[in-house]
């Protein structure tokens, strides 16, 4: 019974980890992806993979926009999400030609949503207030 308690103990954080995790990644504000990103970037995804040796896909997203960051407009950007991530956070994996909003923060960890014009819009408002 002792080592199914120690068990519990070590894998609750994981778990709440990623509830909070997509928690963050479907219902955050505008403000709230300036606040955690240290990158914001609008784009397109043209090609998806996945990792042979990990379980991890691999997303490959054509940038029109940047929110926060280094201007990445125009350019192209790869970015590696757990594929457990997906069902998980209740997200579908996006299609080729789906536009996304990609979120890098300072300790590399990546996080990918559908991006719709009206949230799109609301980035761009908080960006023109200087509060990237």
């Amino acid at each position: 019974m002792r080592l199914r308690h120690l068990i519990a103990i070590a894998v609750l954080p994981l778990v709440s980890g990623w509830a909070q995790a997509c928690l963050f990644a479907t219902s955050t504000p505008p403000e709230g992806w300036y606040q955690w990103a240290s990158g914001l970037f609008a784009g397109d995804v043209t090609a998806l993979a996945k990792d042979d040796q990990k379980p991890v896909d691999v997303i490959t997203v054509r940038v029109v926009e940047t929110f926060k960051g280094p201007d990445a407009t125009n350019g192209t950007l790869t970015v590696r999400v757990p594929s457990r991530n997906w069902a998980a956070c209740k997200l579908e994996l996006p299609a080729a030609g789906v536009r996304v909003l990609v979120a890098m923060n300072a300790n590399s960890e990546v996080l990918l949503v559908p991006l719709s014009t009206a949230y799109t819009e609301k980035l761009r408002a908080i960006r023109g207030q200087g509060r990237n």
